[in-house]
C-alpha cells in the first residue's frame, strides 16, 4: 500500500490544476502521508522568487492547505541539484512506498517527456511511480481500475498492485494487447482466466495492435481512474529503459498511470 508517497512539486499552473485533482487519487491509493518536494535547479541562475527561503515558505502554506484537505498528514523539503536524483534520494531517506509526478508532454511533445524528469525519475527509482496528467480529467476514487498486462515479471507485480485494490470492492478491467512480438498468449490468457476467476468484479479483455494506443483509448472509452502496469527497470542496464509500453502510456494518457517496478512487494 502506498501510505507515504513523495510528490515532487514545481510551480507551474499546472500543478496548480493538479492539487485540485489530489484529493481521489490519494483517497483511492489510501495515502496517509505525503512529502512535498521542491528541487531547486542549481544548473541555471536563481532568482529571488526561485530561492530555498521562498520555495520552503511556499511549500509549507501548502502543506497546511493541503493537509486541511485531504485530511492526512502533509510535510515538504526543498533540496538543491538534479531533480530525478533528489527527489530519489528524498524518497530512499524517507522510506517511502511511492512517488508522484506530474507529466506535462501533452502539450509540449514527445520531446519533453524524453528529457523531463518524470522519465528520469522513472529510470531511476525501484518504488512505484504515479504519473499524473496536467490535462486530465477529475476521477471517480471509486471508479474502475486498468491493469495492463503481458505475463511478464514487471505485469506481475503490477498485477499484485491490481489485486490489492480491488478488495475494497472496486471493479477491475484486465486488458492484454497482441502484437506481432507476441510468443506467450497462452500463458497471458491463463494468468488472465485465473485472474478474474479469483475477483468477480474484474473481467478480461484482447486487443490487437499498438499496446500503448490499445491501453490509452482503452482507459479513455471506459473513464478508468487508474491505469496499473509494470515498468522495467531491475538492473543498471534496463534502468536505461522502462520499457516502450511503460514510458508511451505514461505520456499519452490522460488518466492517472501507477508504473509499478518489478519486485515490488505489498
Amino acid at each position: 500500500m502506498l501510505n507515504h508517497c513523495i510528490l515532487g512539486f514545481d510551480y507551474s499552473d499546472s500543478w496548480d490544476r493538479t492539487c485540485e485533482r489530489l484529493p481521489p487519487i490519494v483517497q483511492l491509493l489510501g495515502v496517509k502521508r505525503l512529502t512535498l518536494v521542491h528541487v531547486v535547479d542549481t544548473t541555471r541562475r536563481i532568482n529571488v522568487e526561485d530561492s530555498e527561503a521562498a520555495a520552503d515558505s511556499h511549500l509549507a502554506k501548502l502543506a497546511g492547505t493541503l493537509s486541511t484537505e485531504l485530511g492526512i498528514a502533509v510535510d515538504h523539503e526543498v533540496r538543491r541539484g538534479f531533480a530525478a536524483t533528489e527527489l530519489h534520494e528524498v524518497a530512499r531517506r524517507h522510506k517511502a512506498d511511492g512517488l508522484i509526478m506530474l507529466n506535462q508532454s501533452h502539450s509540449a511533445g514527445r520531446a519533453l517527456f524524453y528529457g523531463n524528469t518524470t522519465l528520469n525519475l522513472a529510470r531511476l527509482t525501484r518504488l512505484p511511480l504515479l504519473v499524473l496528467p496536467a490535462d486530465g480529467p477529475a476521477i471517480e476514487p471509486a471508479g474502475t481500475l486498468l491493469l495492463a498486462t503481458d505475463g511478464s515479471d514487471p505485469a506481475q507485480a503490477a498485477q499484485r498492485m491490481f489485486e490489492h485494490y480491488l478488495m475494497d470492492g472496486r471493479h477491475g478491467l484486465v486488458l492484454w494487447v497482441e502484437t506481432e512480438e507476441a510468443d506467450n498468449s497462452a500463458l497471458v490468457q491463463s494468468q488472465m482466466a485465473d485472474l478474474t476467476a479469483r475477483h468477480e468484479q474484474a473481467v478480461a479483455r484482447m486487443g490487437k495492435g499498438s499496446a500503448v494506443r490499445e491501453i490509452v483509448r482503452t482507459a479513455e472509452d471506459e473513464q478508468v481512474a487508474l491505469v496499473i502496469l509494470g515498468k522495467r527497470g531491475t538492473t543498471p542496464i534496463q534502468d536505461l529503459m522502462i520499457g516502450s509500453t511503460a514510458e508511451g502510456v505514461a505520456r499519452e494518457s490522460r488518466r492517472p498511470v501507477l508504473l509499478v517496478p518489478a519486485g515490488t512487494g505489498l
